[in-house]
């Protein structure tokens, strides 16, 4: 932690004003592919359980981490528009950005009843924050230090104003390895019946996707001449910008290697076992053989 205070933090080039050292988590998912998790209601289409899985890694959008097991979550809006469950549970790490870190989450009771608290996103667990920027340039979105987000705040020559924790999800996915994404919830087609996946009320804001959509073409043959691949798992989705790839495809894609459980933990303390079966066949497995032979026996 950077122990100045808080004009000093401002000007520090190691804490970059948060107070907090720097951590390196690039590539910590690599090479799994991955969910990214949004709040539309074709999630309740899936078999969202599946996700608890080993083998598999998501990251979630706002509330949908909620409403759905996933690794990780971030968000954009103040930390009080979100349940105080997901801060504080420490299965679950969260991608704040660092402006946030500071602000105290709010709980709400059995009751019903919203109440402020002393706890501050930074004191949550598995807590990390991140630069954003309301820049959005195509060409670097996968290399700025800051995430873009959308094309706001003072940027130039705008065609529209535009800001979506989306694209946070996405340049985090891209940071933390994952070489394929797969869209959940990612309907583009918001009614006042059912906004959410979840309960929530909100008008209809179908204008913004359209936008969002914008964004996603431009950025698809960046993201693919840079061997991230992304694909949404709704057939009905208006997010035209991906390729459709069902759920139970994508599920055996991300889960890899890893098998069922529960697992075969028999004769693994036994050395001489393994190494009578390994002289008989000592050819090496490839990661493609591992995933073929153990996850689709």
């Amino acid at each position: 932690n950077c122990k100045g205070d808080r004009k000093q933090r401002k000007t520090c080039e190691a804490c970059k004003g948060t107070g907090c050292a720097p951590i390196d988590l690039h590539g910590l998912w690599a090479p799994s592919p991955g969910f990214l998790v949004c709040g539309g209601p074709s999630l309740n289409n899936i078999p969202k359980e599946k996700l608890r899985e080993r083998g598999i890694v998501s990251l979630a959008v706002n509330n949908s981490a909620g409403h759905v097991p996933v690794t990780a979550w971030v968000f954009g809006d103040p930390q009080s528009k979100f349940h105080h469950g997901i801060h504080l549970d420490p299965k679950c790490l969260t991608f704040a950005p660092t402006g946030k870190l500071r602000k105290r989450i709010y709980v709400k009771t059995p009751e019903g009843k919203f109440r402020a608290t002393d706890v501050r996103v930074m004191d949550c667990p598995g807590v990390f924050g991140f630069s954003r920027s309301t820049y959005f340039n195509k060409n670097t979105f996968l290399t700025d230090p800051s995430a873009h987000w959308g094309p706001g705040g003072k940027m130039p020559n705008r065609e529209f104003s535009l800001l979506d924790t989306m694209l946070l999800g996405l340049r985090l996915m891209h940071y933390l390895g994952c070489p394929r994404v797969y869209m959940l919830g990612v309907d583009f087609n918001m009614t006042t019946e059912q906004p959410y996946a979840f309960g929530q009320k909100k008008g209809g804001r179908n204008g913004r996707y359209a936008k969002t959509n914008i964004l996603l073409k431009e950025l698809r043959p960046i993201f693919e001449n840079d061997g991230f691949f992304v694909y949404n798992c709704n057939p009905d989705s208006k997010c035209e910008a991906f390729d459709y790839v069902p759920f139970e495809q994508a599920f055996l894609d991300c889960k890899g290697g890893v098998p069922p459980e529960p697992f075969d933990l028999s004769e693994w303390y036994e050395k001489t076992i393994a190494e009578k079966h390994i002289a008989e066949n000592p050819a090496l497995m490839t990661p493609e053989e591992v995933h073929n032979h153990l996850v689709k026996k």
